[in-house]
């Protein structure tokens, strides 16, 4: 039976989830809502599918069980919890919201509707990220005494508009990344710069080091300001290094020039996210029951971090872990 899916919001990212729901025989992009009438037209011709005028006909649509949360990060909560109380199942794009109080408010709203909110940290999907974290609690790497994970892609000032900075927009990843292969970190320390901006106040680059409780550091670099155009580019990798061994993943195995979405070349890799993600919720947790791979709760603990991250920029490292117990006390 083919489940009946529907967008808000048609922007480029739209673009690479539409494509992974194309290669899934039991899933369909029957409509979608984008309040841009130019790129609905657009949309609607490329892919066969109802641009409804407004989200409240969108939502109407009795055949449609699972909605994409596409739009602006603002307007996330707002568009996730309307699907949820009209009875879908939702797949929220990341960040997931813009605070920590918007995603417990959504937390409450999924649990209300007996429904499935799935965050879009499609990252940890690829079977190889997933092997990793099998052979980490498996201990084959021995103690784990580092893991590095980078994302170096221009981006121009232009483009770079439409998203926040590389913190929420790129660190986010690299956070929930870091959850599920290692769990939560003790401490956190970051700096930013912006290097090619002229009128964006926002970083295009920025590191993060985290120390975890087994003593071991995390080291996460973004980086809006540049490509890697060296030989062995770091355009996307995760290394993970142990006392008995390592590991690494990365985007640059296979490259040819096609742009989708927000990218100029494809990543085969990179697409391939979409599709595991996209099979991932329709198979295990709308059909099977299953939990994502990570959570609105760990949603919840990166926002936590990216925000910490923010606060304490420049200074000296600061402990999640006690910051995480004066949140908990003044809620």
């Amino acid at each position: 039976m083919t489940m009946k899916i529907g967008f808000i919001g048609a922007g480029a990212i739209s673009e690479v989830h539409y494509q992974a729901l194309q290669q899934i025989e039991a899933a369909e992009v029957s409509g979608f809502y984008e309040p841009n009438g130019q790129l609905a037209a657009k949309r609607a011709h490329e892919w066969g599918a109802i641009a409804y005028p407004t989200l409240a006909e969108l939502l109407e649509q009795e055949e449609i069980e699972l909605i994409y949360v596409l739009s602006p990060v603002e307007l996330h909560v707002e568009h996730a919890t309307r699907a949820l109380e009209a009875g879908k199942h939702v797949l929220v794009e990341k960040p997931v919201a813009m605070n920590v109080a918007e995603i417990e408010k959504l937390e409450q709203a999924a649990k209300k509707a007996g429904k499935v909110c799935f965050p879009a940290h499609n990252y940890i999907y690829h079977p190889e990220i997933i092997r990793f974290r099998r052979h980490i609690e498996e201990g084959v790497f021995g103690q784990i005494c580092s893991v590095w994970m980078t994302f170096n892609l221009f981006h121009s000032e232009e483009l770079a508009s439409h998203y926040p900075g590389v913190n929420r927009q790129i660190m986010t990843h690299h956070l929930y990344t870091t959850l599920y292969l290692l769990g939560l970190p003790k401490t956190i320390g970051c700096h930013t710069t912006k290097l090619h901006y002229e009128k964006l106040d926002q970083e295009d680059q920025s590191i993060i080091v985290l120390g975890m409780e087994n003593g071991a550091q995390v080291v996460l670099f973004s980086s809006f300001a540049c490509d890697d155009k060296t030989t062995n580019p770091w355009t996307y990798m995760v290394k993970i290094l142990g006392s008995n061994g390592g590991a690494v993943h990365n985007w640059q195995d296979v490259i040819y020039e096609r742009s989708i979405g927000t990218l100029n070349k494809a990543y085969p890799r990179y697409e391939d996210l979409f599709y595991f993600e996209a099979k991932y919720v329709i198979e295990e947790c709308i059909a099977a029951g299953k939990p994502p791979l990570s959570t609105l709760a760990d949603a919840k603990a990166v926002q936590e971090l990216v925000e910490l991250a923010e606060q304490h920029q420049g200074t000296s490292f600061v402990s999640y872990r006690a910051d995480q117990k004066e949140r908990d006390g003044s809620r």
